[in-house]
């Protein structure tokens, strides 16, 4: 059974952890490997710190026998072109060892649900275009891209696409 509650500042040190191990593997042959390198678990603590005594940020953790095994941040949505009846999946991460058990699904559907209580109808996320595992696992979840694509640069420039979710 997993148990599913939001971060608080003391969780700073564990959403670092997870958040970084996670994108060492997910992003490896995507990112190149010198910005993967600079993401450490110490700095990623710092940003966690700050967005969780900021207010700007809302993380849940998932835990089975009081191990954290990944987070999901949600809110509304940050795209421009959006208004504000819309929710957002701003980023979901598991520590590897934990990826295609369920946790995932788990862990999204409780974000879901959560932004489906704010009456958010639908629902987006952005995913690079390279991650094939992240886009699979949205799509069987009901995610489907928009047709919306942007550039970003993480050490090189590359596409993300917007994924979105009707809620009933």
């Amino acid at each position: 059974m997993y148990k599913i509650r939001y971060a608080d500042i003391n969780d700073a040190k564990i959403l670092g952890e997870i958040h970084s191990k996670s994108w060492k593997v997910a992003y490896k042959s995507i990112v190149p490997d010198e910005i993967l390198n600079n993401i450490t678990p110490d700095k990623r603590q710092k940003y966690f710190e700050k967005a969780l005594a900021e207010g700007w940020e809302e993380d849940a953790i998932i835990f089975k026998d009081e191990k954290a095994l990944g987070l999901i941040c949600i809110g509304k949505c940050r795209d421009e072109d959006k208004k504000d009846s819309y929710g957002e999946i701003w980023g979901i991460y598991l520590l590897p060892e934990y990826w295609n058990l369920g946790i995932g699904s788990e862990l999204m559907s409780w974000g879901l649900n959560e932004l489906k209580k704010r009456n958010y109808k639908k629902i987006f996320l952005w995913v690079l275009e390279g991650n094939l595992n992240a886009r699979r696992f949205y799509e069987k979840i009901g995610f489907q891209h928009d047709g919306t694509v942007k550039e970003i640069t993480i050490g090189k420039t590359l596409n993300e696409y917007r994924y979105v979710k009707w809620i009933p």
